[in-house]
């Protein structure tokens, strides 16, 4: 009697081996599938972005500067605006053209400092800041240039007799002016005169002082001060800095005041120079 023969388990059929194998293969290409998506993702979200900030808008709409001060002209707004919209020509997702925006601002002289350069709805742009506050102007090369309150140079000039009566004039700097607005102009001289445009401005008799000139300060460190009648008020070197024989500024002031007072005007009717040096003020 012929023996039956038995199944080994090394001689499964095709349908049973695809059906032991198949969870480890479905496994493996969900593996697959996860790494592919990942590789795509990593390398279309850059690009993507990259395309979004390539992607340049509209012109914005309008600038906006908070607390414009009303001595600020169109056409000098005008300007700050088209910089502002320059900076800003990429995609609104790019924060890079606010942060270059407000340095481009910083360096045109006119601002303090400048708190916030923000987008707005409606593609409006506000920026926020301290403008700085014109102060003189200091003749230089037949115009005068227009400086703040530390002495710092401003994007305006004016050509001689046209300046704001409210403008300190200061002649005679040996310096040239700065290369870059918002930038001191050099020099000991032009530093003195500031200090006594400072300390004179808000007294009473301020609008009678046409110019303060510092063309004697190379041989004797005086500040003058000339009047709208043409006298020259020899006031000395720069406050705080007095030589020994020399009064004080507040002692200076007092005088000029007390002139002021009794004579209506700070020049008494010299026609000539008034020294304010010493006790004894001298009158030519």
């Amino acid at each position: 009697m012929a023996r039956r023969r038995t199944r080994s388990s090394s001689s499964a059929s095709l349908p049973e081996r695809w059906n032991r194998f198949r969870p480890l293969l479905a496994g493996a290409g969900w593996t697959v599938a996860m790494a592919a998506t990942a590789l795509a993702l990593g390398m279309g979200v850059p690009a993507l972005r990259a395309e979004a900030f390539r992607t340049v808008p509209e012109t914005v709409a309008s600038v906006r500067f908070m607390n414009q001060p009303p001595w600020m002209t169109e056409a000098e707004i005008s300007p700050l605006a088209d910089l502002v919209a320059e900076q800003l020509r990429g995609s609104v997702m790019d924060r890079g053209g606010l942060a270059a925006a407000r340095d481009a601002l910083a360096s045109t002289g006119w601002f303090e400092e400048i708190h916030q350069v923000r987008r707005t709805g409606g593609n409006e742009v506000i920026v926020e800041g301290e403008w700085t506050v014109p102060f003189a102007v200091v003749r230089e090369g037949g115009y005068d240039h227009l400086v703040d309150f530390q002495g710092r140079l401003l994007p305006r000039c004016y050509r001689p007799g046209t300046a704001p009566r409210s403008l300190m004039r200061i002649e005679g700097s040996l310096q040239p002016r700065p290369s870059t607005y918002g930038t001191r102009w050099p020099g000991d001289d032009l530093s003195a005169a500031m200090a006594v445009a400072r300390l004179i401005d808000q007294r009473p008799w301020r609008s009678q002082v046409a110019s303060i000139d510092l063309g004697g300060m190379p041989e004797d460190g005086c500040v003058r001060l000339k009047t709208a009648r043409g006298c020259t008020v020899k006031w000395g070197r720069a406050p705080g800095r007095e030589g020994t024989a020399e009064v004080p500024a507040r002692q200076k002031l007092d005088y000029l005041g007390w002139l002021h007072e009794h004579y209506g005007r700070i020049d008494a009717g010299c026609e000539d120079q008034l020294d304010l040096l010493t006790d004894c003020v001298a009158v030519r």
